[in-house]
């Protein structure tokens, strides 16, 4: 079976690597110059699906035929599957490991109080979405660069700027979700422009990042006592369930081509 990412040109990913050495598939990245080339790629390559990461997790719907939940809600996608009458449905995997990884944060480290989500692209939404629905009475606040933007996120929540996080009670124990690139390569010392004084002891820090670890970002809120986890984690378990969509429309191909219901 065949499979890959679309990605922008800068992305460095992890993806190829662990795919072909976890599960033994062929899996490529390829980075389009521009959204209509995706189809071909995807028909020259013979994928069966693929994953889509910056810049096209939201751009990358125009050309669905079948959207799974969330991805109504939070217009964002990361891993479509082909299927065998060649229709393209999206799924959100970052959402559905989100929503199996923060009932077992919430049990390790205590419940917090409020939910931060730094950034406010398509795994931010995912993840923040995967919360709503978990615990719908906490507070969601958004922090960005651009907090009049648009947010298509259908739950109440705040869309901030960054300065702004100084103005909640530090008593307040948070959540706080690193969802932006900051901190990634080609700038593995680059953090959000979050204050560190809004970070406090009692709070727990997740960082979506994977490829290093700790990032910077972990590294300065370890340092201030809080309890901390990487996007590794979240990485594998979006990666398995893509793998099963996948997986699972490969069968009945076989089974098409073999002659069998």
């Amino acid at each position: 079976m065949r499979a890959g990412l679309i990605a922008g040109a800068n992305v460095l990913s992890f993806s190829p690597l662990y795919f072909r050495r976890e599960w033994g598939i062929g899996y490529e990245q390829v980075a389009p110059t521009h959204l209509d080339q995706i189809p071909e790629i995807v028909t020259n390559h013979s994928w069966r699906g693929f994953n889509i990461t910056t810049p096209y997790k939201e751009t990358i719907l125009k050309l669905i035929h079948q959207i799974r939940h969330p991805v109504d809600k939070i217009q964002a996608t990361n891993t479509v599957v082909v299927e065998t009458d060649g229709a393209w449905t999206a799924y959100n995997t970052d959402y559905e490991a989100a929503r199996e990884l923060l009932p077992q944060y919430a049990e390790v480290h205590g419940m917090w109080e409020e939910l931060w989500v730094l950034g406010t692209g398509g795994a931010a939404r995912a993840v923040a979405w995967a919360h709503a629905e978990l615990f719908p009475e906490k507070p969601i606040r958004f922090f960005s660069r651009q907090p009049s933007k648009g947010l298509p996120f259908p739950h109440p929540h705040e869309v901030l700027g960054y300065e702004a996080a100084q103005d909640f009670a530090p008593t307040r124990r948070k959540l706080i979700i690193q969802a932006t690139p900051l901190g990634a390569y080609p700038n593995p010392q680059a953090m959000p422009p979050l204050s560190l004084e809004a970070i406090q002891p009692q709070d727990v820090v997740w960082d979506l990042i994977y490829i290093i670890n700790p990032t910077r970002f972990l590294q300065v809120a370890r340092e201030k006592g809080c309890a901390i986890e990487s996007g590794m984690r979240l990485f594998r378990l979006q990666a398995q369930k893509s793998l099963d969509y996948w997986f699972s429309v490969h069968k009945r191909y076989q089974r098409a081509l073999a002659g069998k219901p």
